[in-house]
């Protein structure tokens, strides 16, 4: 077993590749559970700091006033273009609404807009734009009701006040939301490919040095033995590999992920990625010939799958084109099916059809990238 103890030798020279990305893929996965993966009911409303210079003084401005007051944080600014600039500018304020004289008659009986100021660049003024709005309006259908003036602008800003309690349908049987082990699994592919295409990149130009190829060709062993135990070392790294990542969201999440119906489904779909990810180290191991090189290589097929199939940019984000080329790389049905997953705690039969679908494709890729590296290294040993 010389060749299979040189194999492993070679890998554990390459073991802080393995944890650096193991720290890459943590710092991911944790990020995106904190950003991507909370709860709704999380949602709260926030306030700007707005100011409102009221050139009318009449009932309707102090009404608009007070309600804005309810969402927002209204700083008391002189109506002077030179203090206001200087407050825009040090972002003290970041909405500055002007309410005009005869502001009942220009605005609410009128088809005048009211004149806003807004931090340049900023998208937050729309919110208070729709806001002031849908006062205006609720106090001009009002009034147009026959309620007065004063009974519409009560009424607008009392109803304002009131909250409403949202609750979510159980559609996918996780409480509306992913999971948080999806998320982790959503950016396996990335991980998998990285380590392995790193290692046995490295591992296979070792075994290509044309010192190290003579002295094997001399040796006892057989190429026969040579071929086996090399393919013992692929099959030994790939699943330490995987068994390493699948420890990883059992220990962070628990029961949460080990009570989850669909754990079998994530294990077999990251198995599959674990058997494509060799496939592709192989490939590229054949075709690479110095060390050098497969950092660029590596980071090229890596970090291009994982933008184009949905690992760090959710398939429903990608455009129709991109989604469209990503179907003929693999990384694109691992993370459909991971998506399927993700979404639904029971699959009907169309889900499950289709699930199987992507494990099949991903089996038929493995067996496509393993057959061309295949044809090259048995081409490479002829020339």
């Amino acid at each position: 077993m010389t060749v299979y103890k040189g194999f492993l030798t070679i890998t554990r020279r390459n073991i802080h590749l393995m944890i650096l990305y193991l720290v890459i893929f943590l710092t991911i996965a944790v990020m995106a559970q904190k950003f991507t993966g909370g709860k709704t009911t999380d949602f709260e409303q926030v306030g700007l700091d707005i100011a409102v210079i009221d050139r009318d003084g009449g009932e309707l401005a102090g009404g608009l006033y007070d309600y804005l007051g309810q969402y927002h944080t209204i700083a008391d600014l002189p109506d002077d273009p030179s203090v206001i600039q200087d407050r825009m500018f040090y972002r003290e304020v970041y909405y500055i609404v002007t309410i005009p004289k005869d502001f009942e008659d220009r605005c609410l009986y009128g088809d005048e807009l009211l004149p806003v100021t807004k931090v340049p660049g900023s998208n937050s003024g729309f919110y208070v734009d729709q806001q002031i709005n849908t006062f205006l309006n609720d106090v001009r259908i009002m009034v147009k009701s026959g309620f007065t003036l004063s009974e519409s602008i009560a009424e607008v800003t009392e109803s304002s006040r009131e909250t409403t309690e949202v609750t979510l349908i159980d559609k996918n049987g996780f409480g509306g939301n992913r999971p948080f082990h999806a998320f982790m699994y959503q950016y396996m592919p990335y991980i998998l490919i990285s380590i392995l295409c790193y290692c046995m990149c490295y591992i296979m130009i070792a075994f290509r040095n044309p010192d190290v190829k003579r002295r094997m060709a001399c040796s006892a062993v057989s190429s026969r033995s040579q071929n086996l135990q090399i393919i013992l070392g692929y099959i030994t790294v790939g699943l330490a590999v995987y068994l390493l990542v699948t420890t990883m969201p059992v220990l962070m999440y628990g029961e949460s992920f080990t009570a989850d119906p669909n754990m079998p489904y994530y294990l077999l779909n990251s198995f599959l990625m674990t058997l494509v990810a060799l496939s592709l180290s192989f490939l590229i191991g054949t075709l690479v010939s110095r060390d050098e090189v497969v950092s660029a290589v590596v980071n090229v097929v890596s970090l291009g799958m994982s933008f184009l199939c949905g690992v760090f940019v959710d398939l429903e984000i990608l455009g129709k084109s991109v989604r469209t080329f990503a179907q003929f790389l693999p990384v694109y049905w691992y993370e459909v099916a991971n998506g399927l997953l993700a979404d639904n705690s029971t699959l009907s039969q169309l889900q499950q059809t289709s699930l199987y679908t992507c494990f099949f494709l991903q089996l038929l890729f493995f067996a496509a990238i393993l057959g061309v590296a295949m044809v090259i290294s048995r081409i490479q040993q002829k020339a």
